[in-house]
């Protein structure tokens, strides 16, 4: 499954630096954006609440840290992404989603 993760540090740049450590172990990654605090995230074994309660430790909520988790489909376009981006995304595997 795919996943885009999103954080918007407000307590500096320690929380951005944890968060993108603690994705690294979690699957195939990709931070191409260009806002640094972006990241798309393959992960066959947890969904979005999970990845959230997960990379909520890492975060400092009191101090206006905001994170966002979403999971999406195949259905994604991208421009500029740099070389081979279109291949790496189109190597993932997107899971299945239910009718309805």
């Amino acid at each position: 499954m795919m996943f885009m993760i999103v954080l918007q540090p407000q307590s500096g740049p320690v929380a951005k630096e944890r968060v993108d450590a603690a994705i690294k172990t979690l699957g195939n990654f990709s931070s191409r954006m260009t806002d640094t605090n972006v990241w798309m995230l393959e992960s066959n074994n947890r969904g979005a609440r999970a990845i959230r309660d997960h990379l909520k430790q890492f975060i400092d909520a009191e101090k206006g840290d905001r994170l966002f988790v979403a999971r999406f489909s195949r259905n994604w376009a991208g421009t500029n992404m740099g070389p081979g981006f279109p291949e790496w995304m189109q190597r993932r595997e997107f899971g299945d989603f239910p009718n309805g």
